[in-house]
């Protein structure tokens, strides 16, 4: 569950930062440290009532907060970050039962210049600080909460595991370690377990779409994609969480390329091109290192881009022998990609995009495998905004296996254009025949100011 929205995410950081920084110019009793010390603490208090602890840290210099990414500092967050890597703290974990004692003890120790993450943590320990955990840089202890299993029913946090666990294989990656792959095929166990008994489960969460951090939401969501058509193909269980790890580790090889060529807003030249073609070697290589993991989860990373006429890229492997599955990443990744917003394209709708990927028929994509994926998502694909014959403004909650023209909304807009404070969910057609609604039309997000993403997540649209 997203406890705090990335905007709450950064307030409560820089409350700390600031309550920090504070300490060395001021009394505690100082209004100046008093202040945010008293507002944090009221945002933790709040926070608690939905979880059991909160954290935030550092993947190679950068900070984070649950699964929001701050690679844009500001001076706050920048000033806490240097004082952790001083420290050579990696993470820090606040318990629910802190009181505010505890937390303004902590905030007196921690600026202390020149000590190191021993002396702290001793300190903590002599001051009776006991609900603030500190996690010393390079350590994977925190990775351990994946092994907790979530509450039946919470995709939600299923996903965000999801998450970590990319995040985790990435940043180990860029400092030259050899991933651990025990998280990745826990979280996408779980998976199989939700997709292979209702294929559509998670594909709403597929429309979380958090620019800051693309490459982990888009390996998350195309791994989603590529096991929910794996089980609408009838692939078995096994299968199905081939695809699973296939499709979350995909990308892991551009973690090697440069971040000019990733991030670059424009076209890439020739050369830079010939650099990113090269990302399913560098991934596959990466898997054939890591511990359990079968050899062929590194064949389907390798192929992926091989396109279904084998014209695409690395050349050298055209002539090898790939099954479906291949097919069936290419698939998932092609519709992740173009219903997101990137740099050098506007994002299209979930219902426009499988048009556009029938224009992909033949060269870069299976008929076949395209034509189950389309039957699959429905004519109103999960994460669609639609307008209804009653004017009300709802988005794509359920596919209808009965009738794939009434899926299961959730109505967000009502008919006089008012926004619901809670969106309803509403069948369009009832068992009994009865009808609700129709849908009229599609409409684009954008103009409503909907974000479907933090929608599906549970924030506010």
């Amino acid at each position: 569950m997203e406890v705090f929205d990335k905007q709450n995410a950064l307030r409560m950081i820089t409350l700390f930062s600031g309550a920090v920084k504070g300490m060395a110019f001021y009394p505690a009793s100082h209004p100046a440290i008093r202040q945010p010390l008293m507002e944090l603490y009221k945002m933790l208090t709040t926070a608690f009532s939905q979880a059991t602890q909160l954290s935030w840290g550092l993947v190679d210099g950068i900070m984070f907060f649950d699964d929001h990414l701050f690679v844009s500092p500001s001076a706050a967050i920048a000033d806490l970050t240097n004082r952790m890597i001083e420290k050579s703290i990696g993470r820090i974990i606040i318990l629910s039962d802190v009181s505010f004692d505890e937390l303004q003890s902590f905030i007196k120790l921690f600026p202390a210049r020149g000590i190191d993450f021993g002396t702290l943590s001793r300190q903590m320990q002599e001051n009776g600080i006991t609900h603030i955990q500190l996690v010393q840089e390079g350590e994977e202890s925190f990775v351990e909460q994946d092994d907790e299993i979530e509450p039946e029913g919470d995709h939600i946090g299923t996903y965000n595991k999801a998450l970590v666990a990319i995040r985790t294989i990435c940043r180990d990656i860029e400092r030259g370690r050899i991933p651990n792959s025990a998280p990745v095929i826990r979280v996408v166990d779980h998976m199989v377990g939700i997709t292979m008994q209702e294929p559509w489960a998670l594909l709403g969460l597929t429309m979380i779409k958090d620019y800051d951090n693309y490459t982990f939401n888009h390996c998350v969501n195309v791994g989603v994609l590529a096991m929910a058509l794996g089980a609408s193909l009838g692939l078995d269980a096994m299968t199905v969480k081939d695809l699973g790890i296939a499709g979350q580790l995909h990308d892991i090889g551009k973690t090697m390329i440069s971040k000019d060529i990733l991030n670059k807003p424009g076209k890439l030249s020739s050369v830079e091109f010939d650099e990113m073609k090269k990302h399913p070697e560098l991934g596959s290589k990466i898997i054939r290192e890591m511990e359990g993991l079968d050899p062929h989860i590194a064949q389907i990373v390798l192929g992926h881009h091989l396109h279904y006429n084998r014209s695409g890229y690395p050349e050298w492997a055209c002539k090898l022998p790939f099954n479906q599955l291949v097919d069936i990443i290419a698939t998932a990744d092609t519709y992740d990609a173009i219903t997101t917003l990137r740099v050098y394209q506007h994002p299209v709708n979930p219902k426009v995009a499988l048009n556009e990927m029938q224009k992909l028929v033949g060269t870069i994509l299976d008929g076949a495998i395209l034509g189950r994926f389309v039957e699959m998502m429905g004519n109103y694909p999960v994460g669609t905004l639609v307008r209804l014959d009653t004017n009300e403004v709802a988005v794509i909650y359920r596919p209808n296996p009965l009738d794939e023209d009434s899926p299961i909304v959730r109505v967000l807009i009502d008919g006089e254009g008012g926004r619901l404070g809670t969106p309803r969910e509403q069948s369009l057609v009832e068992r009994d025949g009865t009808r609700y609604a129709s849908i009229v039309a599609v409409v684009d997000p954008l103009l409503k100011n909907i974000d479907i993403g933090r929608l599906i997540a549970g924030g506010n649209y």
